[in-house]
């Protein structure tokens, strides 16, 4: 039976939503793991560090968010005086990124 153009478009929709909705569970799961690994490097104590990670999610997801994410985690390091050169955050976040789309992609469902 051949495909209609109508079942093409709803194939097409479905699959631009299922991505949608995985890139922001990706980013949200790696700011969480952004903050966390920020929280270990800093040492911070369980209530910081979950304070951190609210923090941290609760930037709103706008064109500049991972920038106002890094420019935070940034703030923080600063009023902590530990010094951290932004190419290590930059990377840290890149690294959490990656490790967020792999147990993502590693669930089952």
């Amino acid at each position: 039976m051949p495909t209609t153009m109508h079942d093409r478009e709803q194939a097409f929709e479905a699959k631009f939503a299922h991505d949608a909705e995985l890139r922001f569970l990706v980013a949200a799961r790696r700011d969480k793991l952004f903050a966390h690994w920020a929280a270990a490097t800093l040492t911070l104590s369980a209530a910081d560090a979950a304070g951190l990670t609210a923090a941290l999610l609760a930037i709103p997801d706008r064109a500049n968010h991972d920038e106002a994410l890094l420019n935070r985690v940034a703030a923080v390091f600063a009023s902590k005086a530990y010094a951290v050169a932004p190419n290590t955050l930059a990377a840290a976040f890149h690294e959490c990124w990656q490790q967020a789309r792999q147990q993502l992609m590693a669930e089952p469902g």
